[in-house]
């Protein structure tokens, strides 16, 4: 079985103890990577500072960090308050203090959205901000937002152009937004690929659930789930990607774990999926023995002519006990 990194998404890796505690968790479940929410960015600005938080990360083995998702990152009326600013700010900061591997941001989730013709300038300006500090700009796409499909998210990165651009494939938003593993094959361009988030689901959305709340209260470990997430991790990698795995497990049952239980149950879960992928087209076994076997106690003949202690061994010319 082949070594891979993991990376605990902000969600997976959540809990009511201190960021010490839980980014030592992060790295004693064999993660090599985590992202830090805005509220965590914000948190830590406030107390520990971020060249602690560094030094946290550095001493957990913590070598992938993800910053965001940030929102409000384009112009238009609704998007030039001064918490916009804030969060831009607070996120390029973090990202130049710890070293960020990646900076997340959302589409337009609002109604009616925005053009994303009309954001491909903004992109182009935070995309150049984040080259910066040494972090890449990739864009999540989600169902309900003005980007609704891993396939157009692609484009509109492809066709913005900015070289530190891309995009996050979650496996939750493509599937629900009606993509196949044939249409991301098809349909996402190699060289927007940038990250991929790994989680399982439910054949159908729950009943009485918004996709938006499924997203939220129903992200099953990977492999607890319908979806073929080995066939999706194939995939992927086809398009080149390989390394780290974002995980982001969010139901209520993960959430009232320990966060050090829960870290250890998605870490097994998701390299337990990546072992399938990894097994596909190779033998599933090794080859049996083709030597013949005792068919049973009584046929086998142990060293030097001696019968097992309790065992009458039958006389091969007579048929009767010996």
């Amino acid at each position: 079985m082949q070594e891979h990194d993991l990376l605990a998404t902000s969600w997976t890796w959540a809990g009511d103890g201190s960021i010490r505690e839980r980014v030592h968790a992060v790295g004693a479940a064999g993660f090599a990577g985590l992202s830090l929410s805005l509220d965590d960015l914000h948190e830590v600005r406030a107390t520990t500072g971020f060249p602690e938080l560094r030094r946290m990360l550095d001493g957990a083995g913590i070598v992938w960090v993800q910053l965001g998702p940030l929102d409000r990152w384009w112009t238009c009326p609704s998007r030039t308050s001064d918490e916009s600013d804030a969060d831009r700010g607070v996120v390029l900061e973090a990202a130049a203090a710890l070293r960020a591997w990646q900076v997340v941001v959302r589409a337009d989730t609002s109604l009616p959205g925005a053009s994303p013709i009309a954001m491909a300038d903004d992109w182009n300006v935070l995309a150049g901000q984040a080259e910066g500090v040494g972090a890449q700009l990739v864009l999540e796409p989600e169902p309900w937002s003005n980007l609704p499909t891993v396939e157009r998210a692609s484009r509109f990165v492809a066709t913005a152009g900015h070289p530190n651009g891309g995009l996050l494939l979650d496996a939750m938003h493509a599937l629900r937004g009606g993509s196949t593993l044939a249409s991301i094959r098809q349909g996402v361009s190699p060289v927007t690929l940038a990250a991929v988030e790994l989680s399982d689901g439910l054949l159908h959305t729950p009943a009485g659930m918004t996709l938006a709340e499924e997203s939220r209260e129903a992200r099953y470990l990977p492999g607890a789930g319908a979806w073929d997430l080995p066939g999706f991790v194939r995939i992927v990698r086809e398009l080149g990607f390989d390394e780290p795995w974002g995980v982001e497990v969010r139901t209520p049952g993960h959430r009232a774990m320990p966060v050090a239980d829960g870290l250890r149950m998605a870490a097994a879960a998701t390299r337990a999926v990546l072992d399938a992928a990894d097994a596909f087209g190779t033998p599933a076994v090794p080859a049996m023995p083709s030597s013949p076997a005792p068919t049973s106690a009584v046929d086998f003949e142990p060293p030097h002519g001696r019968p097992h202690d309790g065992v009458r061994r039958r006389d091969a010319g007579s048929g009767t006990p010996a």
